[in-house]
């Protein structure tokens, strides 16, 4: 088996019958970067959530070999990270290293084994100093690669990142595109920082507002305007800053 993710027939739609995703089929590589592109409300973190087994889907999933379903998440769930958007939905308990340590101690990991973990992950996004930091006196920047770490430290195979740009300056943001390239996990970016999809990912999928979806490598979807266009998106802003540099 050499797919970490496999979706076959997706469909799904919002209580108010609209549908979100209509007949997706992809499957992703062990060790793959995939960025999930789109325009607003076509999905992203709503395809993410499913992934994790947060929402009901039609269709078939199977994740790290088994089959998305109720007596499977559990297991599924030691398989597989979710990065959220909002880190103070990940972040709860009164210092990082209680947050890193409740989930090891949750997942019945020995505390000598857990400790190991937990500082092996804050030396793998550098913030070993955050260790004993108050959640609440951490940067935004800073919760969002607390948020990683505790993920990290869980050691899955895929991890899932839901808009890991957001809100963050120049300076983290550069940051984090190195880490994310540094890890060798099977990762899924849903971004609509289409640069950073371009630094950190060669695939990708792109959601469509009629609920269909565009799988292909990036450079061929960015230079597609047409495709861009039927999508309701433009460029990345290192193409279009390319463009009108060569158009002067």
């Amino acid at each position: 088996m050499s797919w970490a993710i496999n979706v076959s027939d997706l469909c799904f739609s919002y209580g108010n019958g609209n549908m979100v995703f209509d007949h997706l089929d992809f499957s992703i590589n062990n060790h793959e970067s995939v960025a999930i592109i789109g325009a607003n409300g076509t999905g992203k973190s709503t395809l993410l959530r499913i992934l994790v087994g947060l929402l009901n889907y039609h269709g078939e999933i199977e994740v790290a070999g088994l089959r998305l379903n109720r007596n499977n998440l559990a297991k599924i769930r030691k398989e597989i990270g979710f990065v959220f958007q909002d880190s103070n939905n990940q972040l709860f308990m009164p210092t990082l290293y209680d947050d890193m340590a409740f989930g090891l101690r949750n997942a019945q990991i020995p505390d000598e084994k857990a400790e190991e973990l937990i500082d092996e992950a804050l030396v793998k996004v550098d913030i070993t100093y955050l260790k004993n930091r108050s959640n609440h006196k951490m940067s935004g920047g800073e919760r969002k690669l607390a948020a990683i770490a505790t993920i990290l430290a869980m050691k899955p195979g895929i991890i899932l990142f839901d808009e890991p740009s957001i809100a963050l300056d120049p300076y983290n943001r550069r940051n984090l595109i190195n880490i994310l390239n540094s890890i060798e996990n099977t990762k899924v970016i849903a971004t609509h920082d289409l640069d950073l999809a371009y630094e950190t990912c060669e695939r990708g999928i792109l959601l469509s507002p009629d609920g269909k979806m565009f799988d292909g490598d990036l450079s061929e979807i960015f230079n597609d305007e047409a495709l861009l266009n039927k999508c309701h998106l433009e460029p990345p802003l290192f193409m279009q800053k390319a463009k009108r540099k060569g158009n002067s």
